[in-house]
């Protein structure tokens, strides 16, 4: 359980749902078939959805996820979760069997929900350290060979999936390629790609936007409408926005939209080159992307392919050749401490190691995708144009300024070679790369002041038993910064900007 450091009534709010308890046991004892449901109780606060434990008369034990009220799309969020679910779970990929839903809140009681199993064992994170490096090497090559079920899928179509009964025919596109084999695409004749349900194309005035949200046959449409949606809600919506603190002290206090306006155009003129002349090629293929199957929407690979967070390499930018990691030569003259961190960044180059070669081993179509020098630069590029503008369009043009320095990685791929859609001087070149080791500085000024903060959640979430001291802190390191200021108006800064406080949003 948590709370919100800051803006908590806001979030609180956006969270708040009734629902009719009684209607829900009702509705589990129908699903589950284990009898009278006993017991009800919270057991988690996820990103969108308040998450029950369901015991029943015989000890059997449920989950109930029930979207909070901001919580989009409607009706579409539940209905791909609960179909992406059941197509995963007939490919042999581990996820819970989905015991009964709805996706239309008309219902008894009175909100969309999901009634599923409760997955057993424990959270990796409580005894990743504790492994042996032989169970640690079990479980990333269990992880892999997952990964290699969805890599195996052959999808044919871009967007979110469902059972063709809940979406009108004029919103379904085929779930496979043309040339799958006519058994597995009979099998999974109830399934279809429908629009896609990344939070992103419908949340808050997003959703009164006229614009694409899929499904899409093509990459090249799916990377173009990233950037028409943004471009409509900037120039509808957007206005001049301060710069944020701390970024504010050393740049440009407030910014017009207009600018970001100019760059999203520069996307869209970059964005249908991304992927070269082929329309067949493994970085075009759609992968399914899962942070959670609730929002799973199947992308280009050359958007989802990459290390899990626990696979990272430790050194920026990665090696360019798979080399077995080892302790360095002084290992037995460093002391404790030194030890110690030596320790820490062997274990972290040892799985970046294990993943690569392991994906080299079993899953080599994504091996290939994290080699393909244009998946990182494209990558920052289209996460850059799909933020929503906030005050910032430095982000965005140093991406496009690293696609136009590294255009020949791109026509290399184009069946006629072609200059850059989009150019630069080399003023504005030198201008940003002169700006940028600041700008990234204040970034990690900002990670570390979260990691001080007990690793504070983008939302501002922490852990309930943790909050009132990291409230302390976040006002200890904002007297620091208060006391530290050089002039009066970093002081104010300071004060009306601390970003871990109230604010606008």
């Amino acid at each position: 359980m948590g709370r919100f450091l800051y803006n908590e009534q806001r979030r609180l709010e956006e969270r708040r749902i009734s629902f009719n308890v009684a209607a829900l046991k009702d509705a589990a004892e129908k699903y589950v078939g284990h009898g009278k449901i006993t017991c009800l109780q919270k057991l988690a606060e996820g990103g969108f959805n308040r998450v029950f434990l369901l015991t029943s008369e015989d000890g059997f034990q449920a989950i109930a996820k029930i979207p909070y009220s901001i919580t989009v799309p409607k009706k579409y969020t539940t209905a791909s979760e609960v179909a992406t679910t059941d197509l995963l779970r007939s490919k042999g990929v581990p996820v819970p069997r989905i015991f009964g839903w709805s996706a239309d809140a008309n219902n008894p009681v009175g909100v969309e929900y999901i009634i599923m199993e409760k997955a057993s064992g424990i959270p990796l994170e409580t005894r990743w350290f504790d492994l042996s490096k032989h169970e640690r090497h079990y479980l990333v090559t269990s992880l892999v060979d997952i990964e290699k079920k969805l890599f195996d899928i052959p999808f044919g179509n871009f967007g979110s999936i469902y059972y063709k009964s809940d979406l009108p025919p004029d919103l379904q596109l085929d779930l496979y390629m043309s040339d799958t084999d006519p058994v597995m695409v009979s099998q999974d004749e109830r399934f279809c790609i429908g629009p896609t349900t990344d939070y992103m194309f419908w949340y808050g005035q997003r959703a009164d936007l006229d614009t694409s949200r899929g499904p899409w046959k093509t990459p090249k449409d799916y990377l173009i409408s990233i950037g028409k949606r943004e471009y409509e809600w900037t120039e509808r919506y957007g206005r001049s926005r301060p710069m944020k603190f701390p970024h504010v002290v050393h740049f440009e206090a407030i910014n017009s939209p207009n600018e970001h306006i100019r760059y999203l155009n520069q996307y869209m003129e970059v964005a249908p080159y991304l992927l070269g002349s082929e329309s067949h090629t493994d970085l075009s293929c759609p992968l399914l992307r899962h942070p959670d199957w609730q929002h799973a929407t199947l992308l280009p690979l050359l958007l989802a392919t990459g290390h899990p967070p626990m696979f990272q390499s430790p050194d920026q930018p990665p090696p360019k050749t798979l080399e077995k990691p080892s302790l360095p030569d002084n290992y037995d003259s460093l002391d404790p401490e030194q030890k110690s961190q030596a320790d820490e960044l062997y274990r972290r180059r040892t799985l970046f190691y294990i993943y690569m070669a392991f994906n080299g081993g079993l899953n080599k179509k994504h091996l290939s995708g994290m080699k393909d020098p244009r998946v990182l630069l494209s990558q920052h590029l289209v996460g850059r144009a799909e933020k929503q503008w906030s005050g910032d369009f430095f982000s965005l043009k140093g991406a496009l300024i690293r696609i136009y320095e590294n255009w020949h990685l791109f026509n290399a791929h184009l069946s006629e070679p072609l200059p850059c859609p989009v150019s630069f001087t080399q003023s504005e070149v030198d201008a940003y790369y002169e700006q940028e080791p600041t700008w990234f500085e204040m970034n990690g000024l900002v990670e570390y002041w979260k990691s001080e903060l007990g690793g504070l959640g983008d939302d501002g979430w922490v852990r309930t038993e943790a909050y009132e001291d990291t409230l302390k802190k976040s006002t200890e390191l904002k007297q620091v910064l208060l006391e530290g200021s050089d002039t009066p108006e970093e002081e104010r800064c300071v004060e009306e900007q601390w970003p871990f406080q109230d604010h606008e949003e």
